[in-house]
């Protein structure tokens, strides 16, 4: 009885603990802004079903990405002119109202959805 109380002392006086601290990894969470990068590339590299595409696929994208930007930043400007724009996956329909708003039909080529958007006019 006596080793078993000695036995017993001696290991709950080394049975010390410390505070735990969560530290987060991901930047959004008030991790490390460095992590950001990191963790995005793991994100994409673990995508299920991704497929590596062409130059010309890439090209495509960029040169459709380019258009669609270029027709956004007219249009925000009042610079763009009535007209029908094919993109190439989407054909893009302004025209303007008579009350200087501006009506934007995006049809997708592909599966035929319409989007319309009414952007009304800005002072004027």
């Amino acid at each position: 009885m006596k080793y078993k109380l000695l036995f017993l002392t001696l290991f709950m006086s080394a049975a010390h603990g410390t505070e735990l601290v969560y530290t987060p990894i991901n930047p959004s969470f008030g991790g490390n802004p460095l992590n950001g990068a990191f963790l995005l590339q793991k994100a994409q590299i673990h995508q299920p079903g991704r497929v590596e595409k062409n130059f010309v696929d890439k090209f495509r994208e960029a040169l459709e990405r380019n258009i669609i930007n270029t027709l956004t930043r007219r249009i925000a400007d009042g610079d763009l002119v009535d007209g029908i724009y094919d993109t190439g996956e989407f054909l893009v329909n302004v025209s303007s109202g008579t009350d200087g708003s501006i009506r934007v039909e995006i049809t997708n080529q592909l599966t035929g959805e319409i989007t319309i958007l009414i952007i009304p006019s800005i002072g004027g």
